[in-house]
């Protein structure tokens, strides 16, 4: 397998993790590096296409029905524990971190029409998403802005007058009708737009006067435009674009949040869903280090310099448990996090898990990802740096890590707050 648990796991969740890595390994990771070395001419239209590696992988792992184990049992999901969850999204970002970030953003949609409550949304959205078979359904998070990016993870923890500098959004919806008017545009980092059905969109962000938005669109209706997917330095198996919206029009059952927010509810759903989103980054960041850690290993028994392999000489052995213990440690903490963000908001629906604590597990283990890639590299030497070998993409995507799902200087800031404010 990899890695020896110091924690005893049960059958159950012994049987996910062999099941899922073998997954990732056959399955996810040689989709991923065919996706890599698509040439950059082709890759915007290639990815895309439904016969493409993409898809490929997106059918095969709802026809396992993995898609269905981190949904609550309540709303019709397997309702798997946190850790098991965790064990899933490790493995699958084993194979490759750019497919377990497409299969969290995923879930967005569905997670935006159970907050509804609407019985009528759940089986239009809800139930086909969940028995979905054959991909048919890809969801995306519509948050970024051409205007604003990172910046708006900080809008709740500023003071309410300041809030309209960098939360007023450029997509705007008003009333018409029946139903809601959309316009405006995600700036091109919107995880798995190219390739999304729904999309789970932020709209009218102008909390100053507390007309913060969400809905869920589908992305056929007239007025929608889906940019082609970006050139990225990594993580290109989880395709970014832009959304546009030309006058849009939705029913009011897609507006899930149709009533003025107060400063506390703003607050609360946004600590909320920003801790259940760290702490899949987080899963996903120890899933993506473990891979470099792995591959710098497995090099460093075969390589031999000085006479002897790499693992004889001591600074390799030093610099090696180095990374083991970052891996280890990243693992340890990371899942306890997600235990904690499960149990407040999937077991007790409390809705209080602790924000600073997730922000420092997506903190954490992302830059725990890019030291471990980084190290594994310089081990490698000159090889490292070609691409006959797998630890020049693992590296590409690490760095690419550090700023997705908001930088991590940012979302520093905001625990900065969250711990001076609310340590006891």
């Amino acid at each position: 397998m990899g890695y020896a648990e110091i924690e005893e796991l049960s059958e159950d969740e012994n049987l996910l993790k062999e099941e899922v890595h073998r997954f990732a390994e056959e399955v996810v990771r040689p989709a991923s590096l065919e996706i890599d070395r698509m040439p950059s001419s082709e890759y915007p239209r290639k990815v895309v296409e439904r016969d493409s590696p993409y898809w490929r992988v997106m059918r095969a792992w709802k026809r396992l029905g993995y898609h269905r184990g981190p949904v609550p049992q309540v709303f019709g999901g397997e309702g798997l524990p946190a850790r098991m969850v965790h064990l899933m999204v490790e493995e699958v970002a084993w194979g490759s971190s750019g497919f377990a970030v497409a299969m969290g953003v995923d879930l967005f949609p569905v997670t935006f029409a159970l907050l509804s409550l609407r019985e009528d949304l759940r089986e239009e959205l809800v139930e086909p998403w969940l028995e979905d078979d054959q991909a048919r359904y890809q969801g995306c998070w519509g948050v970024t802005e051409p205007e604003h990016g990172s910046d708006f993870v900080l809008a709740g923890s500023l003071p309410r007058e300041e809030w309209g500098r960098v939360g007023a959004g450029q997509v705007q919806g008003r009333r018409e009708g029946e139903g809601w008017m959309i316009s405006g545009s995600k700036a091109a980092w919107i995880s798995c737009a190219p390739v999304a059905t729904h999309v789970a969109l932020h709209f009218n962000q102008d909390f100053v006067r507390g007309t913060g938005q969400a809905c869920v669109v589908p992305l056929d209706l007239p007025g929608v435009r889906k940019g082609p997917p970006i050139l990225k330095l990594g993580q290109r198996d989880c395709p970014q674009g832009e959304l546009v919206f030309e006058e849009v029009r939705i029913p009011e059952r897609y507006v899930i949040s149709p009533l003025e927010f107060t400063e506390e509810e703003v607050s609360l759903v946004k600590g909320q869903l920003l801790s259940l989103t760290s702490s899949w980054m987080a899963a996903s960041s120890v899933g993506l280090a473990r891979a470099a850690f792995e591959e710098a290993l497995r090099y460093c028994r075969e390589r031999v310099q000085g006479g002897k392999p790499l693992v004889r000489h001591q600074l390799v052995r030093k610099k090696l448990f180095e990374m083991f213990t970052k891996v280890e440690t990243a693992r340890s903490y990371s899942r306890r996090v997600m235990e904690h963000v499960w149990r407040e908001n999937f077991e007790r629906f409390t809705f209080r898990a602790s924000y600073r604590h997730a922000l420092a597990a997506q903190v954490y283990c992302k830059t725990v990802a890019y030291e471990v890639a980084d190290a594994a590299l310089q081990l490698f030497g000159g090889y490292g740096t070609t691409d006959e070998f797998l630890i020049q993409k693992l590296y590409r995507d690490a760095r690419v890590k550090l700023i997705e799902d908001g930088t991590t200087e940012v979302l520093s800031l905001e625990g900065g707050g969250e711990v001076v404010e609310g340590y006891r």
